[in-house]
């Protein structure tokens, strides 16, 4: 029996010289447990095909899983399938994953194909000598998974894969990552140009506020821009809240409230501590993230801190009595605190916003990327098919120009590209495409559009063609 510290010299020779297979262990990693406690490796979709040993080809697996009601074009799971049966020789390395940014261990594949009907699911199995770390590694996010199954990796992917690996195993606490915009423009379809521009706007106001349509990413962006200011992927400088209709200035900055006993007493509110935080590292920027900031009452939860925001009314030197000390306590907004909004222009319950705020806030509008290069590249990236992301770009440009040009709609209302990037576990296959038409687009269309169902018909038949 070989030593770990050689079996770990024979993974990185053998992944080096053959390549390398990634597998999930069920959604979610689930079933890793069950992987490493009886030494396999398994997928699913027995109940639909029973023994794989049955079929000859990839296209006898697909044409099953189409009448069993798989999805109209389950080419992933077919793949998968038949790689799973056919491909995979004895001897190959094979890396388990977690989503699309964490690696759980290696194993060697030390069998044939086999059917096991006593499992009580995931019947279809490879014996594999697993090599479990003691800590999952985690991806950056340019060498983040592809969010299939089951993965063949070329040669030079899994030479990449293995020199993070070995980077990231060597010590058990690695130095924080340095943050910059090279890395926050990962996969969020924003040009080099206007993310500089966001990053000088915070530095120069202070205060920015991000808007657009649903689903193109603002939350995403936001602590991005965040980490970015920061310099590191740091969530301790940062908070981030909701307002809505009943949030107040008691919530926000300061005011008396119910105690246990009876009484009452004066309770700091959320930006009033971040603030207090702030003030004991000057030498951090702190971002405090509001989403929805439109939908509250914005002069009664800033109140008298509509003048401290300002840029040039920040610090000790322009302090001002708080409405509910009742000791004069005076209170600064300290230099290093960025305040980052982010508005949904679709919300129809939404009245203009303050222009008391206004003048107070840059203003930065994020557009849906369907027609981005980088888009198409990463949908293709993540194994979406080509004809579903010729799809997608056509059909949902189509939409959005619909929507530009209603009278009752307008740009504002554009449909975001974010529906349409996979999660981490995602199959990205017709069944995924469905579900996000069915349970997502096509509300969102009858809401617009709720007195002409014949219009939204017709683009959901373009949209499933």
């Amino acid at each position: 029996m070989r030593r770990l510290k050689d079996d770990e010299a024979w993974f990185r020779e053998r992944s080096r010289e053959k390549g390398a297979w990634l597998i999930s262990p069920g959604e979610g990693a689930r079933l890793w447990g069950d992987f490493q406690k009886h030494q396999v490796a398994t997928l699913g979709w027995d109940d639909a095909l029973g023994d794989l040993s049955e079929y000859n080809s990839r296209e006898e697996i697909h044409e099953t899983l189409v009448k069993n009601e798989r999805g109209s074009n389950p080419s992933n799971q077919s793949l998968a399938l038949w790689e799973f049966k056919k491909e995979i020789r004895i001897g190959d390395v094979i890396i388990a994953k977690k989503g699309r940014s964490s690696i759980l261990g290696w194993g060697r594949v030390i069998s044939d194909y086999e059917y096991n009907p006593d499992r009580p699911e995931y019947r279809n199995i490879r014996q594999v000598e697993w090599h479990p770390w003691k800590q999952p590694i985690s991806l950056p996010p340019s060498a983040s998974t592809p969010p299939k199954t089951l993965t063949r990796l070329p040669l030079d992917r899994a030479r990449s894969l293995l020199e993070i690996i070995d980077g990231k195993s060597s010590s058990a606490e690695a130095d924080p990552e340095v943050y910059d915009i090279n890395v926050a423009l990962e996969n969020v379809f924003v040009s080099h140009e206007q993310f500089r521009r966001i990053l000088d706007s915070m530095a120069l106001r202070k205060n920015l506020i991000l808007q657009g349509p649903p689903g193109v990413g603002k939350t995403l962006i936001a602590k991005r821009i965040a980490w970015c200011l920061i310099g590191r992927k740091d969530s301790k400088p940062v908070e981030m809240v909701q307002f809505h209709q009943s949030y107040a200035y008691e919530d926000f900055v300061q005011g008396w409230r119910p105690t246990e006993s009876g009484g009452f007493a004066l309770k700091n509110g959320v930006f009033f501590e971040f603030c207090k935080r702030a003030e004991q590292q000057l030498d951090t920027p702190f971002v405090f993230i509001i989403d929805e900031i439109n939908r509250g009452n914005l002069s009664r939860i800033f109140g008298e801190l509509l003048m401290l925001i300002e840029a040039d009314k920040r610090g000790s030197e322009h302090t001002i009595p708080l409405t509910y000390s009742p000791t004069g306590e005076r209170f600064s907004v300290p230099d290093n605190v960025h305040i980052l909004g982010l508005m949904n222009t679709a919300d129809r319950s939404l009245a203009m916003v303050d222009y008391a705020l206004r003048r107070r806030f840059a203003f930065e509008e994020l557009r849906p990327a369907y027609r981005r290069e980088e888009f198409r590249e990463y949908l293709l990236a993540a194994e979406v098919e080509r004809h579903l992301v010729d799809r997608i770009e056509d059909s949902m440009s189509e939409i959005n120009e619909k929507i530009r040009k209603d009278k009752d709609l307008g740009p504002g209302f554009e449909i975001g590209h974010s529906y349409f990037v996979p999660d981490d576990e995602d199959s990205a296959d017709e069944d995924w495409f469905d579900t996000i038409v069915s349970t997502q687009i096509e509300p969102l269309l009858r809401e617009y559009w709720f007195d002409r169902p014949d219009q939204v018909d017709e683009l959901l038949k373009k949209l499933r063609q």
